[in-house]
């Protein structure tokens, strides 16, 4: 397990979980829209699965090791991904993402201009958001200096601040995950497992 940077999408458990979502969700969809109730059921759906796999397996100290610290952490980093590529959508007005294809696994760009977001999705994304910010989180311990947590947590804080405005624009106005520039506020429920 690698990370290059602050961001879950600079970082090996980052970039499995956004492959997910485009090689199950985005792909199917031609790259047209990202749907967040959908992204957050299916990766929730996709650890769970991988958690269930290995309960099947002997048991081990590795194996609970595993469970208990890579997979039942990818729910974290499952809801701040999306909460990511939602910040960069309302940041710049496109989320850039890379679909691995042929046999070389070629890089191809994809951007995605629409999102289909709800409040509701917003709500458990802001939670995790709030979460990770406690001194005594396993993401808030892991950084390996005091710089790097701070460049994070400003990160982490902006993401933050920027989907909480979003919750705060009625439904059909303004730029919120309402209408136009293709940002229909659409009925959804979701939520993130921990």
């Amino acid at each position: 397990m690698g990370a290059w940077g602050i961001t879950v999408r600079q970082s090996d458990d980052g970039l499995d979980l956004l492959d997910t979502i485009v090689a199950e969700q985005l792909r199917k969809v031609e790259f047209a829209a990202f749907n967040v109730s959908e992204a957050i059921a299916l990766l929730n759906q996709t650890i769970q699965e991988e958690i269930e796999q290995y309960k099947r397996k002997p048991p081990s100290k590795i194996t609970d090791f595993y469970i208990s610290e890579t997979l039942m952490h990818n729910f974290t980093n499952a809801a701040i991904l999306i909460a990511e590529c939602l910040y960069d959508y309302y940041q710049t007005g496109e989320l850039v993402v890379y679909d691995y294809v042929g046999e070389n696994y070629d890089p191809v760009r994809h951007q995605i201009k629409n999102f289909i977001v709800t409040k509701t999705d917003l709500q458990p994304l802001l939670a995790e958001l709030e979460n990770v910010q406690t001194p005594d989180h396993w993401k808030y311990q892991g950084w390996a200096s005091e710089e790097i947590l701070k460049q994070w947590l400003l990160h982490i804080q902006s993401v933050y601040q920027t989907l909480k405005e979003h919750t705060a624009v009625p439904a059909g106005k303004g730029c919120s995950a309402g209408q136009r520039i293709r940002r229909p506020l659409v009925h959804a429920g979701g939520g993130t497992g921990q």
